[in-house]
């Protein structure tokens, strides 16, 4: 009885190790894609990043079976004129979140293997490299929505989101 006692506890310690570790990863919610208007070869990507772990990463790429390329880019304004500019890299704080929405930080999604419409899914897996040089990866499932008047680039810059 006592064997069985042990055995037991060894199996619920490993359990709790194994959901610990996987819950130091990044997490990926409210991602979706817009719509691109036709004979439009470049979409954008939305999504929000947000780290349980005490280490930190960084987000390195992006690949797609979807798409012939991807990119980060971020929204400036520049004398009154929206500009976009490519960001190599992101950090992903300890504990902190980085947001992708329109009008900031965003996915360019670049040359669709095939017409995307409104309720088809793409596929994007997420590179990352963590404070000790660890690499790891992350696939994700992006569902393509509709422009609405609330999806439009707004400008507005969300005060809880990081970017670096």
């Amino acid at each position: 009885m006592m064997t069985l006692t042990k055995t037991g506890s060894f199996v619920f310690l490993l359990l709790i190790a194994i959901r610990s570790s996987t819950a130091d990863e990044p997490e990926v919610h409210d991602a979706w894609a817009r719509e691109a208007p036709p004979k439009t070869n470049i979409m954008a990507g939305y999504l929000t990043l947000q780290n349980p772990s005490a280490r930190a990463y960084t987000l390195t790429g992006f690949s797609s079976p979807d798409f012939k390329r991807i990119e980060m880019h971020r929204t400036e304004q520049h004398d009154g004129m929206s500009r976009m500019q490519h960001v190599p890299q992101v950090i992903l704080s300890s504990k902190g979140n980085v947001v992708f929405q329109p009008g900031n930080m965003h996915l360019m999604l670049i040359n669709p293997q095939k017409r995307l419409k409104a309720g088809d899914n793409v596929t994007l897996t997420l590179f990352f490299s963590d404070d000790h040089a660890t690499e790891s990866s992350l696939e994700i499932s992006l569902p393509v929505k509709k422009a609405t008047a609330n999806t439009r680039h707004n400008g507005q810059h969300d005060p809880h989101s990081h970017q670096h």
